[in-house]
């Protein structure tokens, strides 16, 4: 047996709808506004982009010293492409064991 729902008002004008809290015309735009919101985002470039991914990889790839302690390659501690200023999606990466940039934290 088919469920049949019941029309309700729609959230922004009042329309009876069996859409849901919203008609047909408000659902599209509400719909339209969430895909600009995801397609914006797509676009950023930031600290965990592409360009970011590619640029923390090298780093790894050519590290040879912890730019915090100044010590070479550890067992069972890897590298990690750390900013020089915390927080700034922006600021070059240097590479760092992943215990020193975990003591470090949000330190400037």
């Amino acid at each position: 047996m088919p469920k049949y729902k019941f029309r309700q008002p729609c959230v922004e004008c009042g329309e009876l709808s069996r859409n849901g809290s919203r008609c047909e015309k408000h659902q599209r735009k509400i719909d339209g506004e969430r895909d600009a919101v995801r397609n914006a985002r797509k676009k950023l470039t930031g600290q965990y982009s592409g360009d970011y991914q590619k640029r923390a990889r090298e780093v790894r790839e050519a590290a040879e010293r912890c730019w915090l302690c100044g010590e070479g390659p550890r067992r069972n501690d890897p590298w990690q492409a750390d900013h020089v200023v915390p927080g700034d999606p922006y600021s070059p990466l240097l590479p760092a064991h992943r215990s020193c940039n975990a003591s470090r934290g949000n330190r400037v």
